[in-house]
């Protein structure tokens, strides 16, 4: 063997070395983040990108043997052996537009490689995630179009993303209406309860965060349906489309025990958008203090004021909505909820406000007798 081949061959045992350490390593157990096998498999793509071929189907061949279960994965590695180009794939895992609820792994290829083209650039931050009340410093984000489930913790003054996650919804799409549209709803809502999975169906896997809706404003436009949930995914799934659900946000079981641990004691908001809009770190900070600002001047004062909580309200392209929270000087400082609406005279007015509460119809849905211990209810 000559001395460039060895130190070739060398090269090459050295790579596949790096990449088992980081499956392995990957493999550790769930952190905050991206999936465990969804950041393997980009990793393998960005690789690809970088004109690695070779090494990057090697590393895809791993994702697949090492995640059995990750079929996703292993149809995007076939298709880039067929077509040899990240954007042919693309084109060449189009599902069809027949929807199933079969197991069938296109659909889901096609949303993560379609979300891997279309990833935020990092440090960006969607408009509607403005700034937290004091006492929720985490706020979960969905997108629909994307299919995915972002964790953001508010600390020393700046947004973090802590998660980045893949997320069904529901097979009708979103912008719920109706009961039985099998839609899932855009807007501003707050966990209500966890209930583990051991009292739930297998469909609920790991277990469910309950949230409130319909709220306060959906009530009023009279939205029906109850039940939304975020929740995990049956045992043994192998694939899981985007749209899959009956109109809840359903993630994998270690996502939806990270998002458990990441609650605590405490109900956070979850904001509910379709095609969010990522704003560079000034022009956000920028458009978080002039929230500030102005629903400060909105309530009659001239700063904000500290227990001011300030979240955008995805309510649609012809709307442009936020929700508003703070506490009451009276009530004993109950806590307050605001829906500012901007009108089409470019003036914005309250269009709802009352105390937080969580309603009746929030619990609707759960199983008729459940044991003690068995639900885990918050406060608004």
């Amino acid at each position: 063997m000559t001395a460039p081949h060895r130190r070739e061959t060398c090269s090459r045992c050295l790579r596949k070395a790096a990449f088992a350490v980081a499956l392995c390593m990957l493999a550790a157990g769930p952190a905050l983040g991206m999936e465990m096998r969804e950041e393997a498999l980009f990793q393998a793509l960005d690789r690809f990108a970088a004109g690695d071929r070779a090494d990057a189907l090697e590393a895809l061949a791993h994702v697949a043997g090492n995640y059995p279960d990750f079929r996703a994965a292993r149809l995007i590695k076939e298709s880039l052996h067929e077509t040899g180009s990240l954007r042919a794939s693309l084109a060449d895992l189009v599902p069809p537009d027949v929807f199933t609820l079969l197991e069938d792994p296109t659909d889901e290829a096609h949303s993560r490689l379609t979300y891997w083209f279309e990833r935020p650039l990092r440090g960006h931050l969607p408009d509607v995630l403005i700034e937290p009340a004091p006492d929720r410093r985490k706020v979960v984000v969905a997108d629909t179009a994307h299919s995915r489930l972002y964790l953001f913790e508010w600390s020393d003054g700046m947004w973090a993303m802590r998660g980045d996650w893949y997320a069904s919804i529901g097979r009708g799409g979103s912008a719920k209406r109706r009961e039985g549209d099998m839609k899932t709803p855009l807007g501003v809502y707050f966990v209500t309860m966890w209930v583990a999975g051991r009292f739930l169906s297998d469909l609920y896997g790991a277990g469910a965060l309950g949230l409130n809706y319909p709220n306060d404003w959906d009530q009023r436009r009279q939205r029906g349906g109850f039940g939304i949930w975020i929740h995990g995914e049956p045992r043994g799934t192998k694939s899981r489309p985007p749209r899959w659900s009956q109109g809840c946000l359903i993630v994998s079981n270690p996502v939806i025990e990270t998002l458990v641990n990441a609650l605590g004691e405490r109900s956070i908001p979850v904001i509910i958008g379709e095609r969010l809009r990522w704003l560079p770190p000034g022009e956000h900070e920028r458009h978080r203090k002039a929230w500030r600002t102005r629903i400060a001047s909105l309530n009659g004062g001239s700063a904000a004021r500290p227990d001011l909580g300030i979240y955008g309200y995805p309510a649609g392209a012809a709307s442009s909505m936020v929700l508003a929270e703070f506490r009451t000087k009276s009530g004993h400082g109950a806590r307050w909820w605001q829906y500012w609406r901007e009108h089409h005279d470019g003036v914005w007015r309250i269009a709802h406000e009352g105390p937080a509460r969580f309603a009746d119809i929030h619990l609707k849905g759960l199983p008729k007798r459940m044991p003690a211990g068995g639900l885990n209810r918050y406060a608004p």
